[in-house]
């Protein structure tokens, strides 16, 4: 029998994730322990210099942050590997989202990994069974972020980063700042990641990034769709489900592990009906019915048959940092003037329209996007020729029906009768500056 793994005592702020835990009967005010075993199926050996980790994810932070984790060599022990996670009850934060995740690593690259597991309303003993390693491409612990037109990864190891961004790898370390978390490159102050809220900020050798916005959140589901003919595909924490129109039977597989890559992310399972490939890139893509933009294009294969279609919320492309607007129905602003908008996650659309602010509702459909009419401003009186240009503004947002990127990043919302606005995003300097 394998030596059970030294006892893990936490002090970190835990907090309860819906999820597929198991709790057990005990004391509601006591400590709570957390158990179970890291293994795979297949017989493969693992290297002489294996270490064994396991770490809690505060997936309620954009950077994903490990706020507590462990690291044990193993000596030549193989899976299954025990471990015992004992947390103060008193800690725990309802407020805040933990995810619980084991990995195993050798000459200091993850080989084997587990999917997140989240712990819902703990008993004494939580016992999480056996978690399945799957092969790991990638980083066990990182965390994907879209900043523009460009996806970088971030993960964290003991008290610094690793920021990928392209080819190029940096090691960060915290710093001291007046909120969020900042993390600022060795050896090089010009580059520095800085989370805050829902939002981040990226420097790369003195290059201010668009704000950043994690892609792909592992509690959620991600659902995609395609035509002609038409399918859905939706993959969550447990389970991947593709359902056609053809009358073909429905294929439902346990969610294998992710393969990420700065291109794009696979999933590859078996099924009864056959192998089964999905594969999200890294790039807009638009319904060919309705020409709403997505996040990502999808690639499904299926045995020999291939599916092609767009996933992800299209709401992802117009959260995060601020628009700046550029032109109105092609005609560029007046010079030095400013308009903005910021599209919240509560279907509130807000900003500055050149004179007075301005706070609506914006409604995204399948069909599109459109903003209420009923869009309330302040009072402010300013030169004309910024009246002209502010109502100019209003009249078209309120008119809006659909949006689109360019290839270029820039946002356009278009009316029904061809008017358009044109914005793009606010870097993270000019979102501190309003």
């Amino acid at each position: 029998m394998p030596r059970l793994l030294p006892l893990l005592v936490l002090s970190a702020a835990l907090a309860v994730l819906p999820g597929c835990a198991t709790p057990v009967g005990g004391a509601a005010d006591g400590p709570v322990s957390i158990k179970g075993a890291l293994a795979y199926r297949v017989r493969i050996a693992l290297p002489p210099d294996s270490r064994a980790i396991v770490a809690l994810k505060d997936v309620s932070r954009p950077d994903g942050a490990v706020v507590a984790e462990r690291r044990v060599d193993l000596d030549g022990r193989q899976p299954p590997i025990a471990f015992a996670l004992e947390v103060d009850r008193a800690k725990l934060d309802p407020t805040r989202r933990y995810a619980f995740r084991g990995a195993i690593f050798a000459g200091g690259r993850p080989l084997w990994a587990s999917d997140p597991v989240m712990v819902d309303r703990p008993g004494a003993v939580v016992d999480l069974g056996t978690l399945a390693l799957a092969p790991v491409r990638g980083r066990a612990f990182a965390t994907e972020f879209r900043c523009g037109d460009r996806r970088i990864t971030v993960d964290f190891a003991d008290d610094a980063m690793r920021l990928l961004v392209g080819a190029d790898t940096f090691e960060l370390r915290q710093t001291i700042a007046a909120s969020g978390a900042r993390y600022e490159a060795v050896g090089d102050p010009t580059t520095s990641f800085w989370s805050k809220g829902r939002n981040a900020a990226l420097v790369v050798k003195g290059e201010r990034y668009p704000a950043c916005v994690r892609v792909f959140d592992e509690h959620k589901v991600f659902t995609a769709r395609g035509n002609e003919p038409g399918w859905r595909l939706d993959i969550d924490g447990d389970r991947t489900t593709l359902v056609t129109q053809d009358g073909t039977q429905p294929i439902a597989v346990p969610t294998p592990a992710a393969q990420r890559t700065g291109a794009f992310t696979r999933y590859a399972a078996r099924s009864d009906g056959g192998d089964l490939t999905v594969t999200l890139f890294d790039r807009t893509c638009r319904d060919t019915m309705t020409g709403m933009p997505h996040p990502y294009a999808v690639e499904v294969v299926l045995g020999r048959r291939k599916l092609a279609g767009c996933g992800g919320d299209p709401a992802t492309l117009l959260h995060g940092a601020g628009w700046a607007v550029e032109a109105i129905d092609g005609t560029a602003i007046v010079e030095r003037a400013r308009a903005t908008l910021d599209f919240g996650s509560d279907g509130r659309v807000s900003g500055r329209a050149f004179c007075n602010n301005f706070t609506g509702q914006y409604k995204l459909t399948g069909e599109g996007l459109t903003v209420s009419p009923n869009i309330a401003a302040t009072m402010m009186a300013c030169p004309p020729a910024l009246m002209t240009q502010e109502a100019s503004f209003l009249e078209v947002l309120r008119s809006v029906r659909r949006f689109d990127l360019t290839a270029d990043g820039a946002l356009v919302l278009r009316t029904d009768d061809g008017r358009t606005l044109t914005a793009r995003r606010m870097s993270a300097s000019a979102v501190k500056k309003r």
